[in-house]
């Protein structure tokens, strides 16, 4: 079944309503609170659960396919706040790109250990920065 990401369906009134509340690893689902443990540096726990939960609403099963015929992956879609929104297929918890994995089977990213340890990738190849994840990043105060 595929499902839209239910970040980008939310009102921007929303999205500043979840960004004020204080997400807590406890607050996610168990096989994420586990994946995201493994993965990430305790002092990163919340802002993981925070970045997962702004961006698919804790869904493992969430997919924004922003792909078409017309619009492969990379396509510059539209500029927002300076940043250039490309043709995606973000996948699960942390929604990841699966664009950015093109040799990749892009449904494993379904798996939370393996989405978790995928963000845990983009993290620290930011620098051990929330970067990757642009706008709830921002939204949460952690860039």
């Amino acid at each position: 079944m595929t499902r839209s990401s239910p970040f980008l369906a939310r009102s921007p009134l929303d999205r500043k309503k979840l960004a004020d509340m204080a997400i807590a690893l406890n607050d996610a689902p168990l096989e994420l609170q586990d994946a995201i443990r493994e993965f990430f540096p305790e002092d990163e726990w919340n802002n993981a659960a925070a970045i997962a939960q702004l961006e698919s609403a804790y869904d493992a099963f969430a997919l924004n396919d922003t792909t078409s015929p017309t619009a492969p992956c990379g396509t510059s879609l539209r500029v927002v706040d300076g940043e250039v929104v490309t043709a995606e297929r973000s996948v699960g918890y942390f929604q990841i790109n699966s664009c950015n994995f093109p040799a990749w089977e892009w449904q494993r990213l379904y798996n939370a250990r393996h989405n978790a340890g995928t963000a845990h990738l983009l993290w620290d190849n930011a620098g051990q920065s929330w970067r990757p994840w642009y706008f709830s990043a921002k939204q949460l105060g952690l860039i």
